[in-house]
């Protein structure tokens, strides 16, 4: 049986970061991970995002976003250091 096909993160990702990503993403408060879920993967504009994490406007959402990528980063970075050593 053929494998699925790769999801668009893990296209851009490549397979073996797309699971440093997956752990990382799972590391997040569950509404950074919400967020970046429904925007990212789902591709929903941030104002549906906003109604589905229950944030005030659309901008908030934005910035709920933009928090979750700088702290997902953060934790991929911390990851693959420890990895080194």
């Amino acid at each position: 049986m053929p494998s699925p096909s790769p999801s668009p993160l893990e296209e851009l990702l490549g397979r073996e970061a797309s699971g440093g990503y997956e752990s990382a993403l799972f590391k997040l408060p569950s509404k950074q991970r919400t967020a970046l879920d429904l925007r990212i993967e789902q591709g929903f504009s941030y104002q549906e995002v906003a109604d589905a994490v229950g944030c005030p406007s659309a901008n908030a959402a934005r910035m709920l976003v933009a928090r979750a990528l700088k702290d997902l980063a953060g934790r991929m970075t911390s990851a693959r250091q420890r990895e080194r050593t």
